[in-house]
């Protein structure tokens, strides 16, 4: 079969450092037809190529017949009409997360996309972060235990400069690009795929730097102890997203937080902290991949995807006799290209069931954000 088409709509970071870099590393599976760029700079040649077609319209893309798939990677405002749009053109799309700024936009895309016979994706790469990666191998092991907390921190020192002036549309109010739609979007993905769909949730989210966006978040999502007479959990009926280590919740239940902050000042950033029953893992720092393929640098390239020894996780597990062992845990391989070979592997058998990143589950996390700003604004925890 031959490789599919693949027109990228937007010239910013996602193209130099995720999807142009992934599509090229599986060239028997997907190949560049064109990038859209409106803005005349040059930058799509920059970043891909001098012989790379550059269109200038979206309807340049959706009319052509020999492109397979549209990756939407541009502002969150845009996701819903650009994708509805790729939908009824009859194309595949993988689009950047969130994938719409409402619950009901979403719903009104997958049954377009399940309607048309046809694959949407959502780009939740951070799936295969090495450091997700270890967590996820780490809880089902069973090393340390059942699990009674988590923290998940996606956090940066960035304070403002006197002569900040607010530039792209990451900046902009009133356009969905709070910190809870955009990172938030990736550590809810995260919390789901463990765990499943939380009981409740208590949220904060605001604006730590004055710019007039809330570019700060933290969220405690809350899971009930396991019942004895279905081993699931809660007094609630069973979700319909079930975690893929769920069964490691102790029996005292658990609870989950993740945040995104603008202002942590400290010299090395936490990224993971999880207690379990007979142990712990605390994970500093972010995943190399983003930065690596930044750098102009390939997947294909030596060291893509592997973690120095230093930036490895310490483990902490404890004995009966109550002995601690303290060790550095060694990090998985992390794999981007992961996300894009599902989703050839869906398309090709006409099975949006084979996606590893599910309806259902961009759902909860669009459903997680929407009752997280509602417990923001009323200042109490929500049920979900």
């Amino acid at each position: 079969m031959a490789p599919l088409r693949v027109s990228i709509l937007g010239t910013g970071l996602s193209l130099q450092a995720f999807h142009y870099p992934l599509i090229l590393a599986l060239p028997d599976q997907f190949v560049l037809h064109s990038v859209l760029e409106r803005s005349g700079r040059g930058k799509a040649k920059e970043v891909c190529g001098t012989d790379t077609k550059v269109v200038a319209s979206l309807d340049e893309v959706l009319q052509d017949a020999e492109v397979d798939v549209v990756v939407v990677s541009t502002p969150n405002k845009t996701h819903y009409p650009f994708v509805k749009a790729a939908l009824e053109a009859g194309k595949h799309v993988m689009v950047e997360k969130p994938v719409t700024p409402t619950l009901a936009e979403a719903e009104e895309l997958y049954a377009l996309a399940e309607k048309k016979g046809l694959v949407l994706c959502v780009y939740q790469n951070r799936r295969w972060d090495v450091d997700f990666l270890t967590l996820q191998k780490l809880i089902a092991s069973g090393k340390i235990g059942e699990v009674h907390e988590l923290s998940s921190h996606f956090d940066r020192f960035r304070p403002l400069p006197a002569s900040h002036v607010a530039s792209g549309w990451k900046e902009t109010p009133g356009e969905h690009n709070e910190a809870i739609y955009n990172l938030g979007s990736h550590v809810l993905d995260q919390a789901v795929v463990l765990f499943g769909v939380p009981a409740a949730i208590a949220c904060r989210s605001w604006d730590q730097r004055g710019t007039g966006l809330a570019e700060a978040f933290s969220a405690s999502l809350y899971y009930p102890a396991p019942r004895e007479d279905d081993g699931r959990t809660g007094s609630r009926p069973p979700s319909a997203v079930e975690g893929t280590v769920r069964s490691a919740i102790g029996k005292a239940g658990l609870e989950v937080k993740v945040q995104a902050t603008m202002l942590s000042s400290l010299p090395e950033q936490v990224r993971f902290v999880v207690k379990g029953t007979r142990g712990s893992w605390v994970k500093h720092g972010l995943d190399l991949q983003e930065p690596f393929l930044r750098a102009g640098k390939k997947v294909t390239d030596d060291g893509y995807g592997i973690e120095a020894e230093d930036a490895w996780g310490t483990l902490a597990t404890v004995d009966e006799g109550g002995k601690w062992t303290t060790e550095k845990l060694e990090s998985e391989k992390g794999w981007y290209p992961s996300i894009y070979a599902n989703l050839h592997d869906a398309i090709t058998h006409r099975d949006a069931g084979r996606l590893a990143v599910q309806p259902a589950q961009v759902l909860a996390v669009l459903r997680l954000i929407e009752l997280g700003l509602q417990s923001s604004r009323e200042g109490r925890v929500v049920q979900v």
